[in-house]
């Protein structure tokens, strides 16, 4: 991997994390603006039954449902956040694919409501552990949906599927839908191929019978030998 190269991942992978973190903050201040609602309502509701104007046990039960709801979606938000930031402590490490994947949607759903797209996972049982990068992995997966979800018209769907492949692990994004014809190659996507030479996984694209767009990742562990040619 040339110097420029390596700059080039470097900045790429910033951006990544960048822009699933500022989705999230956003995320969180949606859940805080809401929880910050109900309680001033419940404050007021509390004044109003103080001086005898009020008595609605009903909208208590609702406005304290409202917190409750807010507060588990935001701490479904931090367990997802934890594990992916804490796939960036270990260069290479044993890692479930399925585990990582689904961190990565978690985090890309907000992205996929704002272009009215359905991202949808299917993991199949027993997806064999493998020894790898996992936040390279994560990001390669990136490099191939966040085009993919820049360009589908509304109402499409993206699926990625994993699975198990002669002993290795399948990554299937499987693309539903109209695209738009890109303007010309996105950096994500002439990074990919270097990305994928350093996780030791192959790549492959088609169109299926049905007309979309399929592309796979083929990801086993990482040998001895690949490591030092990276």
């Amino acid at each position: 991997m040339t110097p420029r190269s390596k700059e080039r991942l470097r900045e790429l992978q910033l951006a990544f994390v960048g822009k699933l973190m500022a989705s999230l903050s956003h995320e969180f201040k949606n859940h805080l603006a809401i929880i910050r609602e109900s309680s001033g309502l419940i404050e007021d509701l509390l004044l109003l039954e103080e001086q005898g104007q009020t008595s609605d046990r009903e909208r208590y039960k609702k406005i304290i449902s409202v917190i409750g709801e807010r507060v588990a979606q935001a701490a479904e938000m931090c367990r997802f956040l934890s594990g992916f930031a804490h796939r960036m402590d270990q260069p290479l490490s044993s890692l479930s694919v399925t585990d990582v994947l689904q961190e990565e949607i978690y985090l890309l759903h907000r992205f996929a409501r704002q272009k009215q797209v359905d991202l949808v996972s299917s993991f199949a049982e027993n997806v064999p552990a493998i020894f790898n990068d996992p936040a390279l992995l994560q990001f390669a997966v990136f490099c191939i949906v966040w085009p993919a979800l820049q360009g589908l018209e509304k109402d499409s769907r993206i699926e990625i599927a994993v699975g198990r492949q002669n002993g290795a692990v399948e990554i299937v994004v499987n693309l539903e839908g109209t695209r738009k014809e890109p303007e010309g190659t996105s950096p994500w996507e002439e990074l990919l191929p270097e990305v994928l030479h350093m996780l030791g996984a192959a790549f492959s694209r088609r169109i299926g019978a049905d007309g979309n767009e399929v592309m796979a990742v083929t990801i086993s562990s990482i040998k001895p030998s690949d490591l030092s040619d990276t």
